[in-house]
């Protein structure tokens, strides 16, 4: 009987994993951005499903490879769309599509950096390993991972992190940090950077470093970034302003090669 039941068991097992390795980790999208990237019709949304509506009935287009600052007082709703437009905050009414498609989590062509990231202390993490999971957007749960070490080395020179592959996650500046969410959303293939104050608290160094890689020519992102800094705003291509409830474009050039003194 017993042997009977460990036959049984294998079977069994060797069914599941025949099946588990095709289901991806992430949603493959369909390849490159043409056209639009962001759009919104009369769109609406709270910062918590029984809280006040944050903004209502916006409506905006954001063209492929448009580097777009998102702009407006503390509490008009900056964050809250940038989570809609990520999936981690429900539409309260009206539409939103990003890369042509609905909001929704797990898409490798979509990158959102919060605010303020945060990894728990002393977790056994180093931040090359913490770059390689932005790899893990392509492969199946149990698939052998294909790890990108060119594609690795590559974002970790480019952010200027090389040096630092070995630390411990936990031991890094908050400017650091940043930039290694970054690497791992270049490594990812994220097309659409979806950036909630980036710069808030970085190091001068740190600063200069994403702000080349964001704006210097070549760099085929569509970039979506709440600041509060007016300085900022003379390398955007694209500025919305979020304001007592609503959303207005105050500045729309074609694309990023138009970019406005």
């Amino acid at each position: 009987m017993s042997k009977a039941l460990d036959a049984l068991s294998r079977h069994l097992g060797e069914v599941v994993f025949s099946v588990l390795p095709s289901i991806p980790y992430a949603q493959k999208d369909k390849d490159g951005c043409s056209g639009v990237a962001v759009a919104a019709k009369e769109l609406s949304a709270a910062a918590r499903p029984d809280g006040p509506i944050a903004f209502h009935a916006a409506t905006f287009e954001i063209p492929c490879g448009c580097r777009t600052a998102l702009i407006g007082p503390n509490g008009s709703g900056k964050s809250t769309l940038l989570r809609v437009l990520a999936g981690l905050t429900p539409i309260h009414s009206g539409e939103a599509r990003v890369a042509g498609e609905s909001p929704r989590l797990g898409r490798s062509r979509i990158a959102y950096l919060g605010q303020r990231p945060h990894l728990t202390e002393l977790f056994p993490l180093k931040l090359r390993r913490l770059i390689q999971m932005g790899t893990y957007a392509h492969h199946g749960w149990f698939e052998e991972c294909q790890h990108g070490d060119e594609a690795i080395d590559l974002a970790l020179a480019r952010l200027g992190l090389t040096e630092l592959a070995e630390r411990p996650v936990h031991t890094l500046s908050g400017g650091q940090l940043q930039r290694a969410l970054i690497a791992r959303a270049v490594v990812q293939g994220a097309e659409i950077l979806l950036l909630d104050e980036p710069y808030a608290a970085l190091d001068q160094p740190s600063r200069e470093i994403i702000d080349r890689f964001l704006f210097e020519q070549g760099h085929a992102f569509t970039v979506v970034m709440a600041t509060h800094d007016p300085a900022d705003l003379g390398r955007f291509d694209r500025i919305l302003e979020m304001r007592d409830g609503t959303v207005v474009t105050r500045h729309a050039c074609s694309g990023h090669d138009h970019r406005h003194a």
